[in-house]
Formats: C-alpha cells, sequence, structure tokens
C-alpha cells in the first residue's frame, strides 16, 4: 500500500512541472569537461635487470660483489708465475735472519715444516699475494691486498719481526 502512495506522489511532482526544469536543463549546452589525461603522468623506466632481490641478504650481496672484485683483481694478477711462499698463510711463517747481499737486504724466511726460504724485495709471500715493500735491520714490511666490509679492495701493511731468542 505504501509503494502505491509513492507512484502517486512521483506521478503528481512530475505532472506538477517539478520535472519540467530538468527536461528544460538537457536542451542547453553542456559545459566542457576537462581532458583527464592532462594531468597524467608518464611511469619511470625499471631496468629489471639490475634490480635487486628484496629477498636476499644485503651482506651476501656486497660479498658476491666483493668475490667478483677480487676475481677480476687476481685475473690481473695471473701472468706472473706464483712464488712457493704464496701457498702459506702469514701466520705459519716466522722471520729467522736478515742479512745484507751487496746493496741490497735478505730475508730468511721458515715455514712451519722448518723449510727455510730467501726472500728479496718484490717478492711475494702468503694467500693474500703480499709482496714485500722493504726490509730493514729486524722487520719486512709487506702490502697484502684484501676485502674491506663492503667488498672493495684495499692494501694493508703487513709486518713480519725477528723473534729474539734468549739461552
Amino acid at each position: 500500500m505504501l509503494y502505491k502512495w509513492f507512484i502517486v506522489a512521483s506521478y503528481l511532482c512530475v505532472g506538477a512541472g517539478w520535472g519540467i526544469g530538468i527536461a528544460q536543463a538537457s536542451n542547453s549546452p553542456e559545459p566542457a569537461i576537462p581532458d583527464a589525461r592532462q594531468h597524467q603522468m608518464q611511469a619511470p623506466t625499471i631496468d629489471f635487470e639490475h634490480l635487486r632481490d628484496p629477498f636476499t641478504s644485503y651482506l651476501s650481496t656486497i660479498a658476491q660483489r666483493g668475490q667478483r672484485l677480487l676475481k677480476a683483481q687476481k685475473s690481473k694478477l695471473s701472468d706472473r708465475e706464483r712464488e712457493p711462499l704464496e701457498v702459506f698463510d702469514l701466520s705459519t711463517l716466522s722471520l729467522v735472519g736478515i742479512y745484507k747481499m751487496g746493496d741490497q737486504r735478505v730475508a730468511m724466511v721458515q715455514d712451519s715444516q722448518g723449510k727455510g726460504y730467501k726472500v728479496h724485495q718484490g717478492n711475494y709471500m702468503g694467500k693474500n699475494s703480499g709482496q714485500i715493500e722493504r726490509i730493514d735491520g729486524n722487520t719486512v714490511y709487506l702490502v697484502e691486498r684484501k676485502l674491506n666490509i663492503e667488498g672493495n679492495i684495499v692494501d694493508q701493511q703487513v709486518t713480519l719481526t725477528l723473534k729474539e731468542v734468549n739461552n
């Protein structure tokens, strides 16, 4: 019954002239609608090939980059022959003596099995390709190439010193 009153009321409103204004408004020219594409922005291009995987650890990414740099650096050094002392860790080598031969100093180094080696300035020692920079009265100075925490190759100075033996 309520719906009958609704139908009658809507008929009376349209018949009374309330719907005429709507019909007249539709005959007038429509206002210009602004173009929505004028505010549209171009999406940035994404390089998916060089995008970092968000699920991998940042430290492992740095380590991988450092290993690639180290391999590239070792490939530069691969044109020279490896010296016998480059298979040893520097902590297993001990400086036994230093003497002068002509104008330059020569050092005697001993490995953990007791085998002795003679080294000059410019020779390489240790697993990190430490090059002998200079030999003093009781110290051998080496420069090793190591990876820092960011994965970059840096030079680090290492020394071997004579140990005094008291009888």
